[in-house]
């Protein structure tokens, strides 16, 4: 296997993204912590590992985030469906069974991650991830981000930090320098790790008079060789990345602008994704120097057309996977997938699948990938706008009050156009016209609050930190969902053209549902920190929400606070020479998290209407109601509590060349806001459906990273980063004891289908399905025939998320060269294939080729079940490949046999790499330039899954762990520039 290094920057920029990484352990180095408020790194009593915006681009990817993967510890990215579509953020382990997802700041602002509506984990999903607001940001504006892991760290942002925090500094002009910036970055982008498919076996036997190619759905046919069709319709992507700045600055004022564009072409044809951004922060001081404003716009333009969409509706890959052997998809290649329908003058289309009644075949039916492309396609449109201002007053010396405020809004338009002709399953309603959806979701946030910030000089020994404030931050959400079947003019996507006035009912195919929500939070909070000779250091928070979500429910507000202590051994002892700095530190923090916006309106009668949701003229009252019942106060409605608690320790040896970092944590976050159906009258509780608060999620762990200058000379320089994480969660309480709920009870998790879900005593995201039939000893039961059974009760599969997590990053500078490469694992976990589970039941998959070349399929550890000739003797004969995979296999949910497709999550990749040269020119206009060669995702390591296990169907808490037909994944190889004038 060929070993390919990462390119770096350059030996300059080498030099500064060592710094960088390793910037906040270092002794005297001031942070951008809480607020934006900065302090030294040795005086903070928890963890904050910060990373460069260098790192953010050496290798670009067109969302940011992605770039953290395997850089910063205990943070899990997981990607959704290509480029442009949102990403999943966790630290320190999944929290909240509403989301885990943390708080983004930007120059010490809030801001809201809006999403629009996320796919679920299941085969039949009809629109694609539509993006978040954070995939637009352009990663040349970054000067860097902080990472806020626990809640002492967060504490100060009250109920919006309970995930904890990640801090983002944009760049700012420099004083007394104009300077101009041009990075270019272009890649092509390959598939690999796809499903493995046989083309050795057709779906009929020529040797049989009547039978053709396509007289089956399935591929269980006679010996044959079949073209490769999917190679042939996956083409070459592409990613051009482009970024222009201007950056000027006096000693009175500085500014710093931006634009960029990113176009991608995708490996899926029609697939198409563009972004253009524009960024401005000015920073000027007035009044000799002591009023300080700061202003900051962030805007851009994102229009996708065919982002893939998981499972198998509209995916077109699903109809090469499933295409049965034998066919010429030639003959229904792109100018051949539609023809003009006479009758109707409409476009029809052209495919294997349809008979000459019009019908199709197979269930699910399969559609001409070309057809679903063009005539089913889907289109991504978002608008992004962050604008905000800062106004600092130096009162004195020692004390500066704030008062700053920013508005974001965005918009995501999300529509698929269904064409008439298209499968009837999916046009629903037996509409003969087509079918429009869109889903619209508009957000706009706004966010205020005025601080008093001091450090008063109390005398020689002790030094005071303080920061005293309060902040409004208001939400707002419109949400328009439609889907109608009932066109008045067939394939004209048009609202007007829809028909509303119909015989027909709520969920047939017609929906026009729409409502707004608002959310308003008041807080009031103060933080001190107090030091002792440089050596011990002691912080305390506290905040006060008023969070409108719980209004109405007897709650006026709540609040939360933090404690932590640190001791800098290396100033209180005398240590040896090769230690140059140490410090242990500790903390304990609690924070908490409101409702949902308009939750607790169903508490008044008079206000229940803002609860409901309208479905084309009809009300729909909410699924789940609170307990309002007296009897029942501690299942009112409450906020979500976090405590956490951590210790660790820093260390730096020999000469700051070597920095160590290490932290234990353990939080548990109880009152979790919980769904649940009561059929029959428990403890007294009616029965019904009933959002309750109960439950406790723990989460313990470690994390630690490792940083080691091992060469430092302009000549040749190595730098190694090693970070490594651990995280244990367990659900330690579910429903209320009171109420008498089963234990054995499960609680599906918002976007995991069918699949994901909490149980007591089990882990967040575990994943239930059919499991083999066994006997008392754990052998599996075969039936007569040898086919295995199927236990009727679902049961305990396995838990996607990764025991422990290594990533080890080194950088090299060979004079002006630089190389990088890293090196990314996660080790533990399992996951579940429903792609490899329906390949296997149409016997498509090379699995199921394989057990046709070997007679059939060995079954280990398996007896014949009790009521069989054979009852309780061992079964050591080969099971027939098609019998067997068309018992486990399956292609809709509740069906097969889900644990013969759970496969172990570790994989070990060569996450990115790079190598570049400096040219430095140093002409009147041209300063200098780097050219690099540049890679992502080059290949594993190890990998056992038959598919990327970071890959996600959306961002929801539950939906991790299931491959549904998703995107694969791509390698991607370029080139990039980088000019400086």
């Amino acid at each position: 296997m060929p070993v390919l290094f990462v390119f770096s920057l350059s030996a300059t920029a080498q030099e500064k993204k060592a710094a960088d990484t390793t910037k906040t352990t270092d002794i005297q180095e001031v942070v951008v912590t809480s607020l934006g408020v900065k302090r030294q790194a040795r005086a903070l009593t928890y963890s904050s590992q910060q990373i460069g915006g260098d790192e953010l681009t050496e290798v670009k990817t067109p969302n940011f985030l992605n770039s953290i993967s395997g850089k910063v510890s205990n943070v899990q990215i997981n990607r959704t469906n290509g480029v442009g579509s949102s990403v999943r953020v966790l630290m320190r382990g999944n929290k909240s069974a509403s989301s885990s997802q943390p708080l983004y700041v930007i120059d010490g602002i809030p801001i809201i991650n809006s999403v629009g509506k996320a796919p679920e984990s299941s085969q039949y999903s009809s629109m694609p991830d539509a993006g978040d607001v954070l995939s637009s940001i352009n990663p040349d504006d970054i000067e860097s981000i902080n990472f806020l892991k626990g809640a002492s760290a967060s504490a100060l942002y009250g109920s919006i930090g309970g995930n904890g925090v990640i801090l983002i500094t944009t760049k700012k002009g420099k004083v007394g320098k104009s300077s101009i910036s041009y990075n270019t970055s272009f890649t092509v982008d390959q598939a690999y790790s796809l499903p493995k498919l046989q083309h050795s076996y057709l779906s009929y036997d020529p040797a049989v008079s009547g039978q053709a190619p396509g007289i089956s759905n399935e591929s269980w046919g006679a010996k044959g060789a079949s073209k490769d069709y999917l190679k042939d319709f996956l083409q070459t992507g592409t990613t051009w990345v482009n970024s222009l700045s201007f950056q000027s600055g006096t000693e009175k004022s500085t500014n710093y602008f931006s634009i960029g564009n990113t176009t991608n072409k995708g490996i899926v044809p029609s697939s198409y994704f563009d972004q253009y951004n524009v960024s401005f922060r000015n920073s000027s001081k007035y009044l000799n120097d002591k009023l300080t404003l700061d202003a900051n716009f962030i805007g851009s333009l994102q229009n996708s057309i065919n982002r893939q969409t998981p499972g198998i509706s509209f995916s077109p890959l699903v109809s090469l996977y499933w295409l049965p052997r034998g066919v010429d998809f030639d003959q229904y290649n792109n100018s051949n997938y539609s023809y003009i329908d006479k009758t109707r003058l409409l476009p029809g289309q052209n495919w294997w699948a349809i008979g000459p009644d019009g019908k199709f075949n197979g269930n699910p039916a399969t559609q001409n990938p070309y057809w679903i492309l063009n005539r089913d396609k889907v289109t991504v449109n978002n608008k992004n706008t962050y604008s905000a201002i800062s106004l600092a007053y130096q009162i004195n010396p020692w004390l500066s009050a704030r008062v700053r405020g920013n508005y974001s809004w965005n918009i995501t338009d999300s529509q698929r156009e269904v064409s008439a002709y298209s499968d009837p399953n999916l046009i629903t309603s037996n509409g003969t016209n087509g079918r429009f959806l869109q889903n619209k979701y508009e957000n706009t946030s706004t966010y205020g609050d005025v601080l008093l910030v001091g450090n008063p000089k109390l005398n020689e020994d002790i030094s005071l930190d303080f920061t005293v404030g309060g902040s409004i931050n208001t939400s707002r959400n419109r949400v328009t969902e439609i889907d109608n079947a009932y066109l008045a003019i067939p394939n004209l996507f048009t609202i007007s053209n829809l028909q509303w006035n119909v015989n027909r009912s709520v969920g047939d195919g017609f929906h026009n549902i729409t409502y707004s929500t608002k959310k308003q939070i008041q807080s009031v909070f103060a933080s001190a920190s107090l030091g002792y000779k440089n050596m011990f250091y002691v912080d305390m928070t506290f905040r006060n929400d008023w969070d409108s979500t719980l209004a109405l429910t007897g709650t006026n507000g709540y609040d939360y606070e933090s404690v932590g202590a640190n001791a800098v051994l290396s100033s209180i002892f005398k240590l040896p020479e090769t230690i140059n700095f140490w410090k242990i530190r500790g903390s304990y923090a609690t924070v908490g998290l409101g409702l949902p916006p308009n939750l607790a309106t169903a508490t008044d009668p008079y206000t229940t209407v803002y609860g409901y949701i309208v479905d084309a003229g009809q009300i729909v009252k909410p699924k789940y109601s609170l307990v309002t019942d007296p009897a029942f106060k501690e299942l009112f409605a409450k906020p979500e509590l976090n405590k956490t608690f951590e210790a660790g320790t820093e260390l730096r040896l020999f000469k700051n060349r070597l920095s160590f970092d290490f932290t234990y944590y353990n939080s548990n976050a109880s009152n979790q806001l919980l769904t649940l159906d009561i059929s029959s009258n428990l403890g007294g509780l009616p029965s019904g459906s009933y959002y309750v608060n109960a439950g406790k999620i723990q989460n313990t762990g470690f994390e630690a990273s490792l940083s080691y200058k091992i060469f430092d000379s302009e000549k040749f320089g190595w730098t190694a980063n090693l970070n490594g994480s651990m995280n244990k969660n367990k659900i330690v309480e579910l429903f209320p004891s009171r109420i008498n709920v089963p234990e054995s009870q499960l609680l599906a998790l918002t976007g995991g289908g069918a699949y994901t879900k909490l149980k007591l005593g089990g882990s967040f995201g575990d994943i239930y399905g059919i499991k083999f039939l066994r006997d008392d000893q754990g052998r599996i039961l075969v039936d007569a025939d040898g086919k295995p059974m199927a236990d009727k009760q679902i049961g305990y599969l396995g838990n996607p998320n990764p025991k422990f997590m290594l990533g080890f990053n080194n950088s090299f500078n060979v004079g002006k060269v630089g190389i990088s490469f890293l090196i990314d694992g996660k080790f533990g976990g399992q996951v579940l294939s429903l792609t490899e589970k329906a390949n296997d039941l149409l016997g498509v998959s090379q699995n199921s080729a394989s057990a046709r070349d070997a007679g059939g399929v060995a079954i280990p550890n398996a007896v014949y079940a009790p009521g069989t000739p054979n009852a309780g003797a061992a079964y050591t004969g080969l099971t027939d490949a098609k019998a067997y995979y068309k018992t486990i296999g399956a292609n809709q949910e509740g069906a097969g046999i889900d644990e013969a497709y759970i496969y172990s999550a570790t994989t070990v990749r060569l996450r990115q790499a790079s190598i570049g040269y400096t040219f430095d020119i140093k002409s009147s206009y041209l300063r200098n330039a780097t050219v690099s060669i540049v890679g992502t995702n080059l290949f594993f390591f190890y990998k056992k899954a038959p598919f990327d296990p970071e890959q996600v169907s959306g961002n929801t808490p539950g939906g991790v762990g299931v491959d549904s037909f998703g995107i694969p994944i791509t390698r991607s190889i370029g080139l990039s520039l980088k000019a400086n004038f």
